[in-house]
């Protein structure tokens, strides 16, 4: 899709437009801005869990030590 600026007062005007839209047009709409903007989201998702992960890091130790109580769990409720 080809980006480009628009103005505030033609904004407005397709908030207006996409008003007047039966819901199926505006849940077609809603699809297809979800789809161009999942990249963009996903990308915000891993930049929260790298930020995450750079603030509080684990060591091996303590992701096996986690690893190994969820597998004793599990293991004892017969999943």
């Amino acid at each position: 899709m080809q980006s480009k600026v628009l103005s505030s007062k033609k904004i407005r005007e397709i908030k207006e437009d996409i008003d007047k839209l039966p819901l199926k047009d505006k849940l077609d709409i809603l699809r297809q801005l979800e789809e161009e903007l999942f990249a963009l989201r996903f990308k915000g998702l891993l930049d929260e869990i790298r930020a995450s992960a750079r603030k509080y890091p684990l060591t091996l130790e303590e992701i096996t030590k986690e690893v190994e109580l969820v597998r004793e769990q599990r293991y004892e409720s017969g999943n």
